[in-house]
C-alpha cells in the first residue's frame, strides 16, 4: 500500500465524522494510512482532552501538532504512558515520572514502573491513580492526590511471583459502583477500596495467566454490562477470550478467539469488537484485523496493517479509537523501514443524532443554555432519575441526579463540540462552545 500522510489538523478543532463506520457503507476492509510527518517507534499512544495525538517511544516523547507534524517534547522517553491532560503526563521508564508542563520535564514519583490507569474524574474513584510495580514489590501501587505519591497495594493472596499490573477499568455505577478490576500476572484480579486492597478473581493462578488487556462492553443477548479479557494462559498456545457478567468476579471462556491480545469495542454498538493480530513472529508479513459483531463469539477478516518486504517482524505496540472516530495502531518493524503510528481512512465509529420521537418536544426536555459554556441545566418531566451527558462517540462524559426534576451539569472542562443529553428516555443535543 503507498504510503499516506496526515495532515488534518488533531488538536482542538478535531470533529467526529457523522459519516456510518467503514463496513457499514458496505466495505468489507478497512484501510490504514500513515499518521504524522514522519515515523515513531511508539509504545503507547493516547489522546488528551483536546484532541492532541500523544506517542512514547524508545528515545523521546512525542505530541502531534495542529500541522499533522510529529514535534518532541523533551528527550524523556517510556515505555508507560498516562496522559492525564495537555499539562500532566506520566511516563514510566526507569521508576514513574510525572511531567506537569506538557512533556518539557519529569519529576520521579514512584520508584517502580508499570502499566497505568486514571480513574474518571467524574466517578467514584475520583483522583485515584494505579500503577504496575514491575520490579517488585505486590505489582500494583495506588495513589489518591492524582499521582503525587503512591503507595504499595496489599493483596488478599500470596504468590510466588509478583502479579504486576498490565490493564485495568473501573466499574461506574450499579451495585458494584467503584469497583476497580485489574489484569495482572497471574490472572484478574478486584478492589473494592479505590486499589488499596487487591482480591482474586476466578480467573487467577499463580503464574499461569498473564491478562492483557479487560475492556467494558454488552452482551450482545442481554444489552447488559459486560467484561471481557484477553489472556495467556500457560496451558494453551493460543490467546484465550474471557468475559464476566458480574463485574469482573466470575469469568467465562470464549473458545475461538483470534491471535490479538488488543481488541477495543466500538462505541455505540458495544458487542461490536475490533481486534489487531500480535504479529510478532519472523518474518511476518502483515498484521490483520479483526472484527466481531457478536461479543467476540465469531470474528471476520477486517483488513491488515501494511508490510515491507525484508521486515523480519512486526509488532503490534497499542490501539485505540480516537476522538475523531478512526481507530489507532501502533506497530514495531525490526526491518529496514522504520515504524509508522497508523489509523483508518475512514471512521469505525458511526455517530448520528438521537432520534426523538415527535410527540416529545422541548417542553418535557429543556437544556439551556444551548450552546453552553460551564454549564448546563437540565430539566425534565419525572422527579427522580439521573441526567447523563455523552459526547458523540457514544462515551458518557456526565452524570447528574434529577431534584424536582432539575439537574445542573458542569460541562467547564470539556472540549467544544456537539453531545446529547438524555433524560428520562428522551434525548436532545446541545452545543458546547469555547
Amino acid at each position: 500500500m503507498p504510503k499516506r500522510l496526515i495532515t488534518a489538523t488533531l488538536a482542538a478543532g478535531l470533529f467526529v465524522s457523522l459519516a456510518a463506520p467503514c463496513w457499514a457503507q458496505g466495505m468489507d476492509t478497512l484501510i490504514f494510512e500513515q499518521v504524522g510527518d514522519q515515523p515513531i517507534d511508539a509504545l503507547q499512544i493516547q489522546f488528551d482532552q483536546e484532541g492532541t495525538l500523544w506517542g512514547s517511544d524508545f528515545a523521546a516523547l512525542w505530541r502531534l501538532s495542529p500541522a499533522g507534524a510529529w514535534e518532541e517534547t523533551g528527550s524523556f522517553f517510556g515505555q508507560y504512558l498516562l496522559v492525564l491532560s495537555p499539562d500532566t503526563l506520566f511516563l514510566g521508564n526507569a521508576g514513574t515520572h510525572r511531567s506537569t508542563d506538557g512533556g518539557e520535564t519529569f519529576i520521579s514519583v514512584y520508584g517502580e514502573r508499570g502499566a497505568l490507569f486514571a480513574a474518571d474524574l467524574d466517578g467514584p474513584n475520583i483522583g485515584v491513580i494505579l500503577c504496575g510495580a514491575f520490579g517488585g514489590g505486590t505489582g500494583i501501587a495506588y495513589s489518591t492526590d492524582r499521582g503525587a505519591t503512591f503507595t504499595e497495594a496489599t493483596f488478599t493472596v500470596s504468590t510466588s511471583s509478583r502479579p504486576f499490573m498490565n490493564t485495568a477499568v473501573e466499574i461506574p455505577d450499579g451495585p458494584a459502583e467503584g469497583r476497580l478490576v485489574a489484569g495482572v500476572f497471574a490472572g484478574v484480579v478486584i478492589s473494592e477500596d479505590s486499589g488499596q486492597t487487591w482480591e482474586p478473581s476466578s480467573l487467577f493462578q499463580d503464574a499461569r495467566f498473564w491478562v492483557q488487556r479487560v475492556e467494558i462492553g454488552t452482551d450482545p443477548a442481554t444489552g447488559n454490562r459486560r467484561l471481557y479479557a484477553t489472556v495467556a494462559d500457560a496451558q494453551f498456545p493460543d490467546v484465550q477470550f474471557y468475559y464476566s457478567d458480574d463485574d469482573g468476579l466470575t469469568w467465562t471462556n470464549v473458545p475461538g478467539m483470534v491471535d490479538a491480545f488488543f481488541f477495543v469495542f466500538v462505541p455505540g454498538t458495544p458487542s461490536s469488537l475490533i481486534a489487531v493480530e500480535r504479529g510478532y513472529d519472523v518474518q511476518t508479513e502483515r498484521i490483520e484485523v479483526w472484527r466481531s459483531v457478536d461479543g467476540g463469539q465469531t470474528w471476520t477478516d477486517a483488513g491488515e496493517l501494511p508490510a515491507v518486504p525484508g521486515d523480519d517482524g512486526l509488532l503490534s505496540r497499542d490501539m485505540l479509537i480516537g476522538p475523531d472516530g478512526h481507530l489507532y495502531v501502533s506497530v514495531l518493524r525490526t526491518g529496514p523501514e522504520p515504524e509508522w503510528v497508523y489509523r483508518t481512512t475512514e471512521p469505525v465509529v458511526v455517530a448520528n443524532e438521537p432520534e426523538v420521537p415527535p410527540a416529545l418536544s422541548a417542553k418535557r426536555l429543556v437544556v439551556y443554555p444551548n450552546p453552553a459554556a460551564d454549564r448546563i441545566t437540565v430539566e425534565a418531566s419525572q422527579n427522580a432519575g439521573n441526567v447523563v451527558l455523552y459526547d458523540l462517540l457514544g462515551r458518557e462524559v456526565r452524570r447528574a441526579r434529577l431534584v424536582a426534576g432539575k439537574a445542573v451539569l458542569d460541562t467547564a472542562r470539556l472540549p467544544a463540540g456537539v453531545y446529547v443529553v438524555r433524560a428520562g428516555g428522551e434525548s436532545w443535543l446541545v452545543t458546547v462552545r469555547r
